[in-house]
């Protein structure tokens, strides 16, 4: 999804998320309505929001566990440890959250979103303010995701990274 700042990219994220009321119309997810079945809808997405949200003093390993849980999934430490591997996080997983680099905290959102198995996979915009080994391992991430079935919706406004990264592209702007 291209567009540039304030084009309304993050808000459509939010209100397919569940996150914010439409306000007409309806959205379904996996034929699920986000209003009227938002816990179904809600378990085949994950979000890596733009902003980092996180506890501070949590450690990695338990807060992509807790986000597991979130949704109802029994624990499974073998698919925790793979994801934290495949996000080079495995090492930092008894570190708390602020002990890490920008770019390690961005990684963990990334875990946290993928900790459930969702089905479908936003990431607004996922490489503002990362560095260019981030950005490698993001886009590595994202190619084997969409080998494995995951279907990714990312936001950006570089028109490089939707050109390389993208099957379609959609274009928004001023809400449009």
């Amino acid at each position: 999804l291209l567009g540039p700042n304030g084009a309304g990219k993050t808000t459509l994220i939010s209100v397919i998320c569940g996150l914010v009321t439409p306000s007409s119309g309806t959205i379904s997810v996996a034929g699920h309505d986000i209003i009227r079945d938002y816990k179904a809808a809600r378990s085949t997405i994950g979000l890596v929001p733009q902003e980092l949200h996180t506890d501070a003093f949590e450690k990695v390993i338990d807060t992509v566990q807790f986000s597991r849980g979130l949704f109802g999934k029994p624990r499974d430490d073998a698919f925790i440890e793979k994801i934290l591997r495949d996000l080079t996080l495995w090492d930092k997983r008894n570190s708390k959250i602020m002990e890490l680099s920008g770019g390690m905290k961005r990684r963990v959102m990334i875990a946290k979103a993928l900790a459930h198995e969702p089905r479908i996979l936003f990431l607004d915009e996922p490489t503002a303010g990362v560095d260019v080994e981030l950005r490698k391992d993001m886009w590595r991430l994202v190619r084997r995701l969409r080998e494995t079935g995951v279907t990714i919706i990312l936001t950006t406004h570089y028109i490089e990274e939707a050109e390389e990264m993208a099957d379609r592209v959609g274009v928004i702007n001023k809400g449009q």
